[in-house]
Formats: C-alpha cells, structure tokens, sequence
C-alpha cells in the first residue's frame, strides 16, 4: 500500500512539474513573440524614416540607393498590374476615396472627384496617352435610373454624383 501512495506522490509531483515547465515555456514564447514583434516595428520604423529620407531627394549611400530603386520598381509594378486589373474589370478607382466607378465615367459614383484627371496623370506619365487624345466619358443608357438636372446625362439609381458633370444627383 506504501508503495502505491509511493507511486502516486511521485506521479503528481511529475505532473506538477511538467505543468510548471509548460507554464514557463508558454510565458517565455509569449515573452519571446513579444520581443520579436518589438523588434519587427523598430524595423518598419527604420524603413519608414529610409524612405521618407529618399522620398524628400536624401540618400543614405550605394545600399540603400539600390534598395530604393527595387522598392521604387516594385511599386511601379504593382501600379501597372493594377491598371491592367481595373482595365479587365472596366474599372477605375478614385484617388481620393478609393470607390470604383465603371471605366469612362467622368467623376466618381461616391465622391465626386474627376476621374479623367486621374486617369490622364496616370496615362501621361507612363507615356502611353496624352491628355489631348482622352476619350469622352461614355454613360450606358440601359443602365441609367437617373437623369442629371444639370446636364440631362443618364446614370445609375445608385450614383450621389452625376458620372458625366460630376453634380450632386437629387
């Protein structure tokens, strides 16, 4: 009988302290997650003062002229698979509020701002459409519920602004 309360003791003692090890070894993972994480935003930090150096003409030297250059190509990239994606949707998003409207719209459905603009900044600097040869905007009529008081143009039940004047629809 000893030697089974023997036993017993000795097996809770080992369950006691393989829950004290797994209770340490979880606060040290958290704590090491925590540090890491730390350690990761000093380094956004640090990229984020780099490119605000390069973005106001600085530079800090051979390495980071490089890095900027791949950083500056791959956003230049990202810019164009972009375009080619709201080309294939027949999209175009807003600059200011980020909303998309159908390609050709002259003004954004949700906020108003001129489309045309945008899009010619964009066409201009990739040297593929200067702003003299930017088509009209075109505005489905089997779509249109609404018709602008000011320009008579039909648009969506949907659009707050005139798609071809850029008015606020009543």
């Amino acid at each position: 009988m000893s030697d089974i309360k023997g036993s017993i003791g000795k097996a809770a003692k080992a369950i006691t302290k393989g829950s004290g090890t797994l209770i340490k070894t979880t606060k040290l993972t958290i704590n090491l997650s925590n540090e890491e994480s730390k350690l990761k935003g000093i380094y956004a930090e640090i990229g984020k003062s780099v490119h605000e150096i390069y973005k106001h003409g600085g530079s800090l030297g051979a390495l980071f002229d490089q890095k900027y250059q791949e950083i500056l190509e791959a956003e230049a990239k990202i810019s164009d698979i972009r375009n080619r994606l709201e080309i294939a949707k027949g999209t175009v998003t807003c600059s200011r509020c980020k909303a998309t409207s159908k390609r050709g719209s002259a003004f954004c459905q949700k906020c108003g701002e001129n489309l045309l603009e945008t899009r010619d900044e964009i066409l201009e600097t990739r040297g593929e459409l200067p702003s003299a040869q930017v088509a009209p905007p075109v505005v489905s009529v089997e779509a249109a519920a609404k018709i602008c008081n000011i320009c008579g143009a039909n648009n969506d039940a949907n659009d707050r602004f005139c798609l071809s004047c850029g008015r606020i629809m009543n």
